[in-house]
């Protein structure tokens, strides 16, 4: 499949659709780029950037950014407070469900959020 074929098709799909192939086609080229000049992750690092090894959810500043953002969103739903943090991410090449995951049961543990029937509850 080449360039012109894709193209061909993208211009079959909704707007919506575009927005989400193009938000998806910008993470895949990031983290293709963070794989193929891992010496960039390094500058970037020091320049104050974050990327998407610092973004993990063992990293103390990670989580209390987190909650942070979390204390001022709000979110009600267990869907909801998924995607705020998925939010949080997507300029950084996004996250894993897994690491979503791990930064809930990171937050659940620290005492700052209980979910009890899909419901957010902030303690």
């Amino acid at each position: 499949m080449n360039y012109d074929v894709i193209a061909l098709a993208c211009e079959q799909l909704s707007y919506r659709d575009k927005l989400r192939l193009a938000q998806l086609l910008i993470q895949l080229a990031r983290k293709e780029e963070e794989n193929t000049n891992p010496q960039n992750r390094v500058e970037e690092k020091s320049s104050g950037k974050t990327n998407n090894k610092e973004s993990t959810p063992k990293n103390i500043n990670t989580i209390e950014y987190i909650m942070e953002r979390l204390s001022k969103l709000k979110p009600v739903k267990r869907k909801s407070l998924i995607n705020s943090i998925n939010a949080m991410f997507q300029f950084q090449g996004g996250i894993s469900e897994i690491d979503i995951e791990k930064i809930i049961s990171e937050l659940q543990k620290r005492k700052f959020i209980r979910i009890e029937q899909n419901s957010v509850i902030y303690l």
